[in-house]
């Protein structure tokens, strides 16, 4: 008899958890689990919805849209209202293993004396202090709650991140199951990049720096906007190739309206073809002011692509010679300085073959069926 897992996420967006729940949903073998995805809210427009829409991955929301009546509801009674549908729901699929990801513990902790004989594993996608302490204190005191009274696992992303958890909660058994990828995707593409650049709108001999990630504070396009802007002067051909969603967009957009680099800037939301876009690049920007991991900075090193790097990102990430970390105290124009000069070199920090994800995967699986023998 099959396994039934649920993974459970806010929605299914284009971010790197998010992600992460569709490998997942896709790559856990089907003979063994029968795997369904919950979330508080659909995800109708991201490219990771509808690729697990088209593979037939069954997605159950607790709200079954985003209007602004439901959201009205969710901020008045969403705090018992979103454990009460996710009780419902896992008592009707009778799941046996719940794997939450992001801001969620909290939710699971007030349903666990309901659900003692379910094993909850849950992954931590940034800096644990973040998440499971300050603004997010709920998360923490709901993951000491489920540790000491359910079966509960914290899974990390790479092992700095698992001995900040041990030492957090005071524990020895985080695992780490590592946020892959499709090492294939990446590199056997038969589009050439004057192709794909050329599909693109993006212009034949243009200097192509790239980002990829959510419109969102954390992910620094101001500063990212300031960088290219002097990367301009220096660079009559450059172009900047942005891929994403999020709050910010508009606000970034402004920004590039105000300093005139409109006819230079092309900004992409909701794409699946992630490997094309990369291979379309000629450096990748990523000036992040914190990561759990940043997996699109491992896309990209897969990708053979040069990448200048915000040393907030962990350097656990920084995994060939190709990544070169620089601090944001540095300047923009000093980043500008740093994308241009390809002499400048990265230190490597282990083996990029460590996120295949089809190797990450049988792990998680002997992680599954080796909790519930127990």
């Amino acid at each position: 008899m099959k396994i039934k897992v649920a993974q459970y996420i806010g929605a299914i967006q284009d971010g790197g958890a998010e992600t992460l729940v569709k490998d997942y949903a896709l790559l856990l073998d089907k003979n063994l689990f029968d795997i369904i995805i919950i979330t508080r809210w659909r995800g109708y427009d991201s490219a990771n919805y509808k690729i697990l829409e088209k593979s037939g991955i069954r997605m159950i929301s607790i709200y079954p849209n985003n209007n602004f009546f439901l959201k009205a509801f969710n901020c008045i009674f969403g705090e018992f209202y979103i454990p009460y549908k996710l009780y419902k729901i896992i008592q009707q699929e009778k799941v046996k293993v719940l794997h939450g990801h992001l801001e969620l513990l909290h939710n699971i902790s007030l349903i666990s004396n309901k659900i003692w004989n379910i094993k909850i594993f849950y992954t931590c996608h940034t800096l644990p202090t973040l998440l499971l302490s300050g603004k997010c204190i709920k998360e923490g005191i709901a993951a000491r709650y489920l540790l000491k009274n359910n079966q509960f696992q914290i899974i990390a992303l790479h092992d700095d991140m698992r001995k900040e958890i041990n030492e957090m909660f005071d524990i020895d058994n985080t695992v780490v199951i590592r946020n892959g990828i499709d090492f294939r995707r990446f590199q056997n593409i038969s589009e050439s990049k004057d192709n794909i650049r050329k599909c693109l709108g993006i212009p034949e001999n243009a200097f192509v720096i790239g980002h990829i990630g959510r419109f969102s504070p954390t992910k620094n396009h101001d500063f990212l906007i300031d960088v290219f802007s002097e990367l301009c002067k220096k660079k009559s051909n450059a172009f900047l190739l942005l891929v994403g969603a999020g709050e910010l967009m508009n606000t970034v957009k402004a920004k590039i309206d105000r300093l005139n680099l409109t006819d230079r800037v092309l900004i992409l939301s909701h794409r699946s073809d992630v490997p094309q876009l990369l291979k379309a690049m000629d450096v990748f920007v990523f000036p992040s002011k914190f990561e759990g991991l940043g997996i699109v900075l491992i896309e990209a090193q897969v990708s053979g692509l040069r990448c200048i790097v915000s040393d907030a990102v962990p350097s656990e990430a920084f995994k060939t010679e190709l990544a070169v970390a620089v601090s944001l105290k540095e300047s923009p124009q000093r980043w500008a300085e740093i994308v241009l000069d390809d002499s400048i070199k990265g230190a490597a920090n282990g083996n990029l073959e460590d996120y295949d994800m089809n190797k990450e995967i049988k792990r998680l699986e002997m992680l599954y069926l080796s909790e519930l023998k127990d």
